[in-house]
C-alpha cells in the first residue's frame, strides 16, 4: 500500500523545505552594517538629484528588495549653526523622486541624526544626499551608519 511518492522523493522534497527555511531564518540576523564617512563640498557642490549638496551613500542595488531598519547620519564634524538638509530618493514608478526632506541645526540637534529609526522596505536603492548652508563645511567629513536585511 502506498501514497505513489517513494520515500527519496518525500527526503528531497523535505530537505527542500528545510532549506527555505534555513534561508529565511538566515535573514533574520541582518547583513554587515553599513558604516563610514564621505567628505564632499556639502554647500557648493551639486547632488546626483541635481540640488545643492553631495551624495553620502546609495543603500541597496537595483532589482534587490531590503528592509533598512536604520539609518544615522553623523553631522558632528559639520560647523555649529549650519543648516543641515538630508534628502532621500528612491524609484516611483520608474522615476527617481524625493521621498524625505528634513533639515537640522548643528550644536541644537543632536550629532547623530536617526534618520531611519524602524523598518522601512525598499525595492531598488534609497540615495541618501546631505546639504549644508555653511561654506566652511566643504571637504568636511559626514558619517552614517545603516542596518538592512535582505527579504
Amino acid at each position: 500500500m502506498g501514497f505513489g511518492v517513494s520515500a527519496a522523493q518525500i527526503r528531497t522534497i523535505v530537505e527542500e523545505e528545510v532549506a527555505d527555511i534555513k534561508d529565511q531564518t538566515n535573514k533574520l540576523a541582518g547583513e554587515t552594517p553599513g558604516d563610514s564617512s564621505v567628505e564632499a563640498d556639502w554647500q557648493s557642490g551639486i547632488a546626483t538629484s541635481g540640488e545643492t549638496g553631495g551624495d553620502l551613500v546609495t543603500i541597496g542595488t537595483a532589482g534587490d528588495r531590503k528592509k533598512v531598519h536604520s539609518l544615522v547620519v553623523g553631522i558632528g564634524a559639520l560647523t555649529i549653526g549650519a543648516n543641515i538638509t538630508i534628502r532621500l530618493y528612491r524609484l516611483v514608478n520608474g522615476v527617481e523622486t524625493r521621498v524625505y526632506r528634513e533639515t537640522f541645526i548643528v550644536g541644537t540637534d543632536p550629532n547623530g541624526l536617526w534618520v531611519i529609526n524602524g523598518t522601512l522596505e525598499i525595492d531598488g536603492t534609497l540615495r541618501v544626499e546631505v546639504q549644508s548652508d555653511t561654506p566652511a563645511d566643504n571637504g568636511e567629513a559626514v558619517t552614517y551608519n545603516y542596518n538592512t536585511e535582505d527579504m
